[in-house]
């Protein structure tokens, strides 16, 4: 009986996200308002069991995530930037009981394989980081480094993934730094985190970088 129900909410999850992929509206003309809820719904989903597995096995579905998040980025919005990173890190660590090793390695693997994406997120939170600005935003990219790159959830990370993303976030130094000032606590630990990583697992040259 279980297994029935199980099988039917699969069903229902799946339909929900082929309906948000194939109605979610003109992304350049649909408001503010519509775009975060349609990010919050997406999470909300992706946080299942079966949504969870349905970034990779539904058809085009991780290239309009990625598509919709690049274009969500361009409106400057903070709210709608921190619901399209929440839906991000729903991805890059399961929100689920019991769940799949090699599920959450792919859809990792898929959310770091694009290095031009990966920028976008990274610009967004050096943008923040200069201005003082969006510390909802920051603390869910520091997440978003954190799922990717510090202990335990970096056992998941491809390697290849692992040591780019290093070397990307490396580069970030001085605004990691900067983040040790920050009054939100949450975000010191998330930084502290993230230098911990760089110290431990990077390479002399990114070492010699960030002194």
């Amino acid at each position: 009986q279980d297994g029935f129900f199980m099988e039917n909410k699969e069903k229902l999850i799946n339909g929900a996200l082929q309906a948000l992929l194939t109605k979610e509206g003109d992304q350049d003309a649909i408001s503010d308002g519509v775009l975060e809820e349609q990010f919050q719904a997406l999470r909300r989903l992706f946080a299942s069991k079966a949504g969870f597995a349905a970034f990779i096995s539904l058809p085009g579905c991780r290239e309009k995530m990625g598509w919709k998040v690049v274009k969500a980025l361009k409106r400057k919005n903070d709210a709608i930037t921190f619901a399209a990173v929440d839906m991000l890190n729903c991805l890059m660590q399961p929100m689920h009981d019991n769940y799949d090793l090699g599920q959450e390695q792919m859809n990792k693997g898929s959310l770091l394989s694009s290095k031009g994406f990966l920028l976008e997120l990274l610009n967004t939170f050096t943008h923040h980081v200069n201005k003082g600005t969006g510390a909802l935003v920051i603390s869910a990219l520091l997440d978003f480094m954190t799922f990717a790159l510090c202990a335990p959830y970096s056992e998941t990370t491809e390697s290849s993934h692992f040591d780019s993303m290093l070397e990307m976030v490396a580069d970030l130094g001085r605004y990691l730094f900067r983040l040790f000032q920050h009054p939100s606590m949450a975000i010191v630990k998330g930084a502290g985190l993230l230098m911990k990583a760089i110290i431990e697992e990077g390479t002399s040259e990114i070492a010699a970088k960030m002194q």
